[in-house]
């Protein structure tokens, strides 16, 4: 009886274990990924680097968080990144709503826009730009000689307008993210089964009272989650603003990502720049476990 329990027990150890060895590597490389630069931003954030003075790091303590509060520049870009957050999400959620809703139904012309709507979200960034750039620009811009007609621009290309710019680039950004959030909303849509309609109907609610009452709540959760991971991804935001307007004009588009890279290729200051990922990593960081933690109470 005790030899035939010793044997059978590191069996049923190596069978417990199994699972974890085989994703111990998945696991590693993750951590190694995100693990590993966040460690080096966060040692690099207490550090004392201007290139032109030192070509190697020099402790610093908290010297760049210090910089920062005294950095007007980078509020103004922090608050406008708010702005160009919130902005963006309000777009996606405002275009991928009634567009779900009318691809919800099965025809197939509703199929065929499927596909196509994706066509914003797989096309790279540069592509996007520059097209925008060119349809908004104030000598061959067709978009341009539109908003002319319009009365919303003038000679000069509504990306040169400070107080336009910003907006403009806010809603691409949207329109860009728009089909990440059309797919999670029909695939939602599809969820809810077609009884509740039909229920709802007999009793005689409006197609109003039946979004109201039956899509809507079926949604919510799904219009959070998406919204707070193209949130996120719009908070971390370079590559578009970069391309459209150079952070320009006067300023008027730079947000955080744009002032980490001049932080770092202009200015020469590569701690003050892991200084800043730091602070936005636990900005986000506590808003989403805020969003998340209300939407648990409710």
């Amino acid at each position: 009886m005790f030899t035939s329990a010793a044997e059978h027990k590191p069996r049923a150890l190596s069978k417990l274990a199994l699972p974890y060895i085989l994703v111990a590597p998945a696991v590693f490389v993750a951590l190694a990924i995100a693990g590993l630069p966040l460690l080096y931003a966060l040692w690099l954030s207490f550090q004392d680097w201007y290139l032109l003075r030192s070509p190697q790091p020099v402790w610093g303590g908290l010297v760049n968080f210090q910089a920062l509060l005294t950095d007007s520049a980078l509020w103004r870009a922090f608050w406008r990144t708010w702005i160009w957050t919130l902005g963006t999400v309000a777009v996606e959620i405002a275009l991928a709503l009634p567009l779900a809703l009318l691809l919800n139904r099965d025809t197939a012309i509703a199929r065929l826009a499927s596909a196509l709507i994706l066509l914003p979200w797989v096309t790279p960034f540069i592509v996007l730009g520059y097209g925008w750039r060119f349809l908004l620009d104030s000598e061959v811009g067709i978009l341009h000689a539109v908003l002319q007609l319009l009365g919303l621009a003038g000679n000069s290309s509504i990306l040169n307008d400070p107080n336009m710019a910003l907006a403009v680039i806010t809603f691409i950004s949207g329109w860009k993210g728009m089909p990440f959030m059309v797919l999670a909303l029909l695939a939602a849509l599809k969820s809810i089964p077609v009884e509740l309609y039909e229920a709802a109907a007999i009793d005689g609610a409006s197609p109003w009272q039946r979004f109201v009452g039956i899509t809507l709540p079926s949604i919510q959760n799904t219009i959070l989650i998406i919204g707070l991971v193209l949130g996120i991804l719009a908070f971390y935001s370079f590559d578009l603003p970069w391309i459209m307007t150079r952070g320009g004009p006067q300023d008027a588009t730079t947000i955080l990502g744009i002032t980490m890279f001049k932080a770092v290729f202009t200015d020469l200051r590569p701690a003050y720049a892991a200084a800043i990922s730091i602070v936005m990593l636990v900005i986000l960081a506590t808003a989403s476990f805020l969003i998340l933690r209300l939407r648990r109470q409710e």
